[in-house]
């Protein structure tokens, strides 16, 4: 008896030393990045909206015109905490950009499948990389037909672009819907990691990238870079309020964290992907040279589609936003 006591003492005293060096190597960490400017400047959560009341949104956002032929009705949304002026500015070109992409754009797809055999357990992981692509050209013709700025800064634009298959000017920007998505099941959780990026690329080194945009999640957190030309910011965690997006779950108010583009792009991009995913795809079984770490039994999907949209109308669900986009023939 006293020999089970004192093992039961020892071993206490033995996980009591391993928590506290744990606890020091940690607190050297910590300490490390508290003073490194990268973190130290950087305001996770800001209460500035905190207190707003809810902000309503125009009609015309939800109920969008039709777009015909060749003249397009998109929707454009700074980031929140932006100057009346780059708002203004970010909106439109965002505006742009979606007008190019529900027109012509391109979406590739790759999936990877993985099952871990090594260690005789369930394991399953799918890798996902997807990209929509488009071109912008630098002289563009459009009407700004609506505005509307609300309380958490945020200017709404609704563009009437022209769309034309033969641009004046040979050079056009190269515009990217990026996801890549990591997806890990076993028997007793689920993992996902997503990243959602928009890139806009110029054609020439001397002239900045016009504008990035990256949306991370892990779980149910999410972290958001806005950079225009070059100019890169965090965008912040809000607590912003939203009021007459209709939702399909019957709750009175959308809570987003950061903002109605976030929503907005995020949205677009499911909705062209997983209806990219309902067209025919390309199978591969991979050799048994290419292994991820002890994952094995590998096989990838691939697909390629050009698709054209129009949008057609925008709801909530789960304080996300749902667009719905239908897809129309392609100019040929």
């Amino acid at each position: 008896m006293k020999s089970v006591l004192l093992y039961i003492i020892l071993s206490f005293i033995v996980s009591t030393l391993y928590a506290q060096i744990d606890k020091e190597r940690f607190e050297e960490i910590f300490n490390e990045e508290e003073f490194d400017s990268k973190y130290s400047t950087r305001e996770n959560h800001s209460s500035i909206y905190q207190y707003t009341n809810p902000q309503a949104v125009p009609d015309w956002f939800l109920n969008p015109p039709v777009s015909q032929n060749n003249k397009i009705y998109s929707i454009g949304i700074s980031d929140p905490e932006t100057d009346t002026v780059k708002g203004l500015e970010v909106a439109i070109y965002r505006a742009q950009i979606m007008a190019n992409i529900f027109k012509n754009s391109t979406t590739q797809l790759l999936c990877d499948f993985f099952v871990n055999e090594t260690n005789q357990s369930s394991d399953i992981v799918y890798e996902h990389f997807s990209r929509i692509n488009t071109k912008i050209p630098l002289e563009s013709k459009f009407e700004v037909v609506e505005t509307f700025r609300n309380s958490f800064d945020e200017t709404l634009v609704l563009l009437k672009y022209h769309y034309s298959k033969k641009p004046k000017s040979k050079e056009q920007y190269r515009v990217m819907f990026e996801l890549y998505k990591n997806e890990i099941e076993t028997s007793s959780i689920g993992q996902l990691e997503s990243i959602y990026e928009l890139r806009v690329q110029s054609n020439s080194i001397s002239i900045p990238d016009p504008m990035f945009y990256q949306l991370t999640e892990l779980g149910k957190s999410s972290d958001v870079i806005s950079a225009v030309d070059n100019n890169e910011n965090q965008v912040p965690i809000y607590s912003l309020q939203y009021q007459g997006i209709p939702n399909t779950d019957s709750v009175k108010y959308c809570y987003f964290t950061h903002g109605l583009w976030k929503e907005y792009f995020r949205s677009v991009m499911v909705v062209i992907l997983s209806k990219a995913r309902e067209k025919p795809e390309n199978i591969q079984y991979l050799s048994d040279s290419y292994n991820k770490n002890s994952f094995q039994k590998t096989t990838r999907g691939i697909s390629v589609n050009r698709m054209s949209f129009v949008l057609s109308g925008i709801a909530s669900f789960n304080n996300q936003i749902k667009v719905t986009l239908q897809e129309v023939a392609l100019d040929r």
